[in-house]
């Protein structure tokens, strides 16, 4: 990595240029350049944080969420932009949150908030300040900070070499996403590095190891967000990339889509610790489970959230027109509620 970074700026462009020519799954350049980032910032908590942390516990951080199925596990073609980082309970000192049955709903979401007072105290404290010098040794010209609105954030806006009408929707930002309220079973060691390297042999760096979450558990957590949307009918964005991402992890292995009892525990663990939507909780319990937009209102909006995906695929062409992707998703969404609740 300190090799690439001791060009000029019009070498590196030069270089992400033609990586965009010579990769196989022809990402656009900013796309390479927000992956070479991407994989800096984990190349930071996992080579220079975590083993300072290792007296505390064995594995402080999970990576997670949609990055992590393309960067770890090759099995999304879209890019992913933030990195969604959980931290160990052990990491915090705090326990998880176990049903009280004399309890209610407000009780265990107080015990749960207090894992994200810990956390916020842990981003501030111990997490920045490591992570802003090690990236400012690459390039003085990064901003590493807490966003203001979410204290759990941490955003680290990088020096892009494209201008605003090249990378169109795409932030030259990497935003960590932390928090401790997360159900981070199964786990596997993956070996990364950045996509420059792996196009350019002469900028390659060597691998590291992540400790990322098993795909087999994020298409579940997906499957339960979207039913949720779905049963609230809220119009929240970004939920059209999770119905791409079920689609695909589903082709890779169709068991992972009928694990019950994973599936339920996830349930339980949202209703536990983020007091989700009642009767989204019921219903994904009972049956049956919504997968697919069905109201005129959802579609319209999963419709049109799925459009504006396009910038996120090679050569900015979305992979399956919407009315594709909602077949498929029906499939699942069926094969789903027969091993569920039949």
């Amino acid at each position: 990595m300190n090799q690439f970074l001791q060009l000029k700026d019009s070498e590196r462009r030069e270089a992400f240029l033609a990586a965009e020519e010579n990769y196989d799954q022809k990402s656009q350049a900013y796309i390479i350049e927000k992956d070479f980032w991407v994989t800096a910032v984990l190349e930071i908590l996992y080579t220079k944080v975590a083993p300072k942390l290792s007296g505390i516990c064995e594995q402080p951080f999970i990576f997670k969420g949609g990055t992590s199925l393309s960067k770890c596990f090759n099995l999304i073609d879209r890019m992913s932009e933030d990195i969604d980082l959980s931290l160990s309970l052990k990491l915090l000192n705090k326990n998880e949150v176990t049903r009280h049955v004399t309890a209610g709903r407000n009780y265990h979401h107080r015990i749960a908030k207090e894992i994200d007072a810990a956390a916020e105290i842990f981003v501030e404290k111990t997490l920045l300040q490591p992570l802003k010098k090690h990236l400012e040794e690459l390039d003085e010209r990064i901003e590493v900070y807490i966003e203001d609105c979410e204290p759990l954030n941490i955003s680290i806006q990088y020096p892009s070499l494209f201008d605003d009408s090249e990378i169109k929707s795409v932030q030259p930002r990497v935003l960590i996403e932390t928090g401790g309220r997360s159900q981070n079973v199964p786990v596997v060691n993956v070996s990364i590095t950045h996509i420059l390297g792996s196009v350019i042999p002469q900028l390659a760096d060597q691998d590291f190891e992540v400790i990322a979450l098993a795909p087999e558990r994020t298409i579940l957590e997906k499957m339960f967000g979207v039913h949720t949307n779905l049963t609230q009918e809220k119009l929240l964005p970004k939920y059209a990339r999770h119905l791409y991402d079920i689609v695909k992890l589903n082709e890779e292995n169709r068991s992972w889509c009928t694990n019950k009892e994973l599936f339920l525990s996830h349930v339980e663990f949202s209703d536990l610790n983020y007091k989700t939507h009642q009767d989204s909780c019921d219903t994904a319990r009972t049956g049956p489970i919504k997968l697919s937009p069905n109201s005129e209102k959802m579609v319209k909006h999963y419709s049109t959230d799925w459009e504006s995906m396009a910038d996120m695929f090679p050569y900015s062409v979305l992979p399956y027109t919407f009315d594709e992707l909602i077949a498929r998703i029906k499939v699942i969404e069926e094969s789903v509620n027969d091993a569920f609740y039949s």
